[in-house]
C-alpha cells in the first residue's frame, strides 16, 4: 500500500489541476458547526471538517448484491459499506453524492459520500465527513439520474414522474422533494433539469411503445410550455448542458437549445455508417464542456461537439465497452473488450496512449457477466475490472500509466470519483 502522506499530497497535486467554478450563494452561506482550517473564510458544515486539499473518494456499486462502498482514494480504505436490496446502479452527483439506483424495486438511495470541494476562484476549500444515506426516493421502476441546473432529477418509468431535488436541499441534509414533473404516463422516460424548467420525454399517444419519441418543454411549476416539432424515435441516451439538451435517435441525435427564453431543436445525423443498430444509446462528458463522447456498437467511439455540430468517429481495434472524456474535453478514454484502456484526440481520433487493464479479455458471448466501466476524476481514470474484483488506477497525463491497482473485493458495475 502506497504511503499514505505521499498519496494525499499527489491527489491534492492532481485536484488543483481540475477544472472548477465558483461557489454558489448557498455554499457560501453553509451553516456553521463544522471544523475550519486556521483563517479559513468560509464556514464548515455542521459535522463536516475542512482539510488541506482535496481527499477524493471512490464510490463503487456491486453488480451482485447491491452493496456500494465508498473509499478513501488516499489509502484504498473502504470508509464504509452500504447494504442495499438489489443489485445497484450509481449516479454521483455534484462531485459529492452518489444516487444508487435499485435495479429491482421501487427506490433511489440518496448518499451523502462525504467528501466535497468548494472552488473560489483563486482558492479553494476542501471538506471530508463520514459517509451517510440521507434517505431514499420512492416511486415505480426508478431509471434515469440527470443533473442539471443545480437540480438533480429522478425519473420513475412505473409511474412517469420525475422526483427533483435542489442541491440547496442536499447541502442540508434533506432529500425533500422541491417539484415533481408529470410526463403525463409512465414510459421509459427522463426529465432533463435546464433553464429555470424541464426538458421532459413524452410517451407514444397510444401507450403502447415504453420508449418515447419525442420532448416537450415544462416549466418550474409544472406547466407544459411547449412541444417540439422534431420527433425522436426510440429516446435512448440524453445530455444536458447550460444551454441545451440532446438525446440518441434511431435516426440522428436530437438537439434542442434555448437562447433568450426561446427553444429550437434540430436532428443532427450520425456519421456514415452509424445506424438504428449500431447507434449510440448513453453519452458522457463534463460540466461546461461542449463535448460528447459514446460507445458506437460494434464501430468504436463517437465524439459529438455541440459547437460545431460536428462528428469524430474513433475507430477501436475491438468493441469499445465503456467511454470518458478528460476535464479538458482534449483527450476520449475507452476501455475495449480485448482488456485494454486506449486514449484518442478528440479533434482527430488518433490514439495517443494505452495500457492493459483487465485481468482477461472480456467476452461478449457470456450474457452473465458485468462489462467494465471508466470514469475520470481530475487527471486520473479509474477502471473497474468486475472479473478480478479491483479497479485500475490510470495517469492519463502520464502515456496511460497504471499507476496503482485496487483490490475492492466486488465486482463493480459502476464508479463514479468525488471531492475534487
Amino acid at each position: 500500500m502506497p504511503n499514505t502522506t505521499l498519496a494525499r499530497a499527489a491527489i491534492a497535486a492532481v485536484a488543483a489541476l481540475t477544472l472548477g467554478a465558483c461557489a454558489s450563494p448557498q455554499e457560501e452561506a453553509a451553516s456553521p458547526g463544522g471544523r475550519n482550517q486556521p483563517g479559513s473564510d468560509l464556514a464548515a458544515e455542521a459535522g463536516s471538517t475542512e482539510v488541506e486539499g482535496p481527499e477524493p473518494r471512490l464510490v463503487v456499486s456491486d453488480a451482485d448484491s447491491g452493496r456500494v462502498d465508498v473509499l478513501d482514494l488516499a489509502t484504498a480504505e473502504t470508509l464504509h459499506s452500504f447494504e442495499f436490496d438489489n443489485p445497484t446502479r450509481v449516479t454521483t452527483v455534484k462531485d459529492r453524492y452518489a444516487f444508487a439506483v435499485d435495479g429491482a424495486g421501487g427506490a433511489v438511495h440518496v448518499v451523502d459520500a462525504g467528501s466535497w470541494t468548494i472552488d473560489h476562484g483563486d482558492h479553494t476549500h476542501s471538506y471530508t465527513k463520514p459517509p451517510v444515506e440521507l434517505g431514499a426516493l420512492e416511486g415505480g421502476r426508478p431509471a434515469h439520474v440527470i443533473e442539471g441546473d443545480d437540480k438533480v432529477a429522478t425519473f420513475f418509468d412505473g409511474d412517469g414522474l420525475a422526483r427533483v431535488i435542489d442541491f440547496a436541499a442536499l447541502r442540508k441534509d434533506s432529500i425533500d422533494v422541491g417539484t415533481v414533473v408529470d410526463a403525463d404516463a409512465p414510459h421509459h422516460g427522463v426529465a432533463l433539469p435546464i433553464a429555470d424548467g424541464f426538458v421532459v420525454s413524452r410517451s407514444a399517444a397510444d401507450g403502447t411503445d415504453s420508449r418515447p419519441g419525442t420532448f416537450e418543454v415544462h416549466t418550474a411549476d409544472g406547466q407544459v410550455e411547449q412541444s417540439f416539432d422534431t420527433a425522436c424515435p426510440n429516446i435512448q441516451g440524453t445530455a444536458v448542458s447550460d444551454t441545451g439538451v440532446l438525446a440518441a435517435c434511431d435516426d440522428g441525435l436530437f438537439l434542442a437549445t434555448t437562447a433568450a427564453g426561446a427553444w429550437t431543436s434540430e436532428k443532427v445525423p450520425y456519421p456514415a455508417g452509424i445506424d438504428a443498430a449500431t447507434r449510440p444509446t448513453s453519452f458522457r462528458g463534463h460540466d461546461g464542456l461542449p463535448i460528447h463522447v459514446a460507445a458506437a456498437t460494434n464501430v468504436g467511439v463517437l465524439v459529438f461537439d455541440a459547437r460545431t455540430r460536428g462528428w469524430t468517429q474513433v475507430r477501436t481495434p475491438d468493441r469499445a465497452l465503456s467511454v470518458a472524456v478528460a476535464g479538458d474535453g482534449r483527450s476520449v478514454f475507452a476501455v475495449l473488450a480485448d482488456g485494454t484502456f486506449r486514449m484518442y484526440d478528440t479533434t482527430t481520433g488518433a490514439e495517443t496512449a494505452s495500457s492493459h487493464v483487465l485481468a482477461t479479455p472480456y467476452d461478449w458471448s457470456d450474457e452473465s457477466a458485468t462489462p467494465p466501466a471508466v470514469v475520470v476524476g481530475g487527471t486520473r481514470a479509474y477502471v473497474s475490472d468486475p472479473a478480478s474484483k479491483t479497479v485500475t488506477e490510470i495517469d492519463f497525463r502520464d502515456n496511460a500509466r497504471v499507476a496503482r491497482t485496487l483490490d475492492v473485493g466486488v465486482a463493480a458495475s459502476t464508479l463514479g470519483v468525488v471531492g475534487l
